[in-house]
């Protein structure tokens, strides 16, 4: 039988993240302004003018008299899509991914200020949700719990702040609170993958806990195959009846 041995390190390792948030409703931050249509270190053309973000165009790889010719024809107004809010936040997560937390920030604040300036109404829950994953990238631990808890206060029907949340209360060491958070994500969504594979993580530690303590009560004796029983007979004693009805 193999015996499991999970300790804390390698639980908040194996905790299941969620890098992105379903879409949801949509507030403001600011940072210092670049000139517009000036691509940034985020790896998009931030327009200050407009508060839009574009892809930059990929440099022309075919014959150069051919592209050269192009260009003559070109319309000399910037005819780029803007990208639509949700494409900025992959854009961001896409960031956090790649191990750029501070770029990912830089950009979470200029789509705050856009917003901010534009005058939108409500807060944009994806850019949240991506600010503590990035502020928690950078180790900024308390911070991004300040931000997950005040997700968990104005959408506690979203899963994904519990969820990181959790992940933060167990690398701490308080897989209670883990353990709540997550019972708190499955509240609204029953089946939320993640927090299903990181309850039965935080309760195994928790399990493991419970039996180690047993040990330490019950020095010098084997733990027992079957659930201890507080009125169990002594060794040798007679079974306790039941009481008649």
């Amino acid at each position: 039988m193999i015996r499991l041995s999970l300790t804390l390190a390698t639980l908040c390792a194996c905790l299941a993240t969620t890098p992105a948030l379903s879409a949801g409703p949509h507030t403001t931050a600011s940072p210092a302004t670049p000139a517009a249509g000036a691509r940034t270190d985020t790896g998009l053309i931030y327009d200050a003018q407009t508060g839009t973000f574009t892809e930059p165009v990929p440099p022309e790889g075919g014959w150069q008299a051919f592209a050269n010719l192009l260009d003559k024809i070109t319309p000399s107004v910037n005819t780029s899509i803007p990208l639509t809010p949700s494409q900025v936040t992959s854009h961001i997560a896409a960031l956090t991914d790649a191990g750029k937390p501070q770029a990912a920030l830089k950009l979470i604040e200029q789509r705050s200020k856009a917003r901010a300036e534009s005058g939108a109404i409500g807060t944009d829950v994806q850019l949240e949700y991506q600010r503590g994953r990035a502020l928690d990238a950078l180790g900024e631990h308390d911070q991004a719990m300040a931000v997950w808890r005040q997700m968990t206060t104005d959408f506690p029907e979203l899963p994904e702040p519990w969820n990181a949340l959790a992940i933060e209360y167990a690398r701490r060491g308080s897989l209670e609170q883990a353990r709540d958070a997550l019972n708190m994500a499955l509240v609204s969504v029953p089946n939320f993958a993640p927090a299903l594979e990181n309850l039965g993580r935080v309760q195994t530690q928790l399990a493991q806990e419970s039996f180690a303590r047993a040990r330490a009560a019950r020095p010098g004796q084997p733990a027992a195959a079957q659930p201890a029983s507080a009125h169990s007979p002594a060794k040798g004693g007679t079974k306790p009846q039941p009481a008649a009805q």
